[in-house]
Order: structure tokens, then sequence, then C-alpha cells
């Protein structure tokens, strides 16, 4: 691909996914041009993640979304719901406070697992 433009809100993709969550997709929600790079915001459905099976927002370069990306899906008519996690992110970054994944998605799912499995 080489070439960020490719990615767009409201796309679904498919990605290179762990053992069992074949099914599963990341969404765009969003893209920022921050610190020189490029941040795509994500939402990860299908996946076996603490009490839940999705995660509503993951910051990546898009670097990290290229080497994870293995299909277009489709184009979703409306964004799901991720202000408050975007926004949450948004302040912490701006305070130094929080970064992004630079990781494929599927390590930094391993990531977040370990961490809550960890935290229990």
């Amino acid at each position: 691909m080489n070439d960020i433009n490719f990615f767009h809100p409201a796309q679904v993709w498919q990605y290179n996914t762990r053992s069992g969550e074949e099914s599963s997709k990341l969404t765009v929600l969003k893209i920022d041009e921050l610190e020189n790079d490029t941040i795509i915001h994500i939402r990860i459905d299908s996946i076996n993640i603490g009490s839940g099976n999705y995660i509503g927002h993951m910051p990546f370069s898009a670097a990290a979304i290229e080497a994870s990306v293995s299909g277009f899906v489709k184009h979703l008519n409306e964004l799901p719901e991720f202000d408050a996690g975007y926004q949450q992110w948004k302040k912490e970054f701006d305070e130094g406070k929080a970064g992004y994944w630079k990781i494929t998605v599927r390590e930094a799912i391993d990531a977040v697992s370990k961490m809550l499995t960890d935290a229990e």
C-alpha cells in the first residue's frame, strides 16, 4: 500500500488476527496528523478480551495499520460511537501522558489482554 491516504474513516478491514479470532475486523474511526506521524484511531470487533468482545478505541501509527491489514471489507454508512474514548486519549496525549501503538494490531491486542489478565 505505502499510501496512508488509502485509509479513511468508516472503512472496515480484515487484519492478521490472533488464533481463534479470524472473524475479527477493525474499523477506521479517525485520522490525526500529530508529532510528524499519522495516527489512525480504530475500533476492533469480535475479539476475546477481558470480559468483552471489542475495544472501542485504540490509536496506532499508520505504519502499524499498514502492517496489520490484510483486506478491505466495506465502508460503513455511520461510524460507531468513539468520541468519549478519543477525547480522553487526546487530552492525555496533549499532556504527554498517552501515546499510540507502533506495533501490529494483533501484538497490541495481545499486550492489552496480558495487562487485563495480570490485573485480575
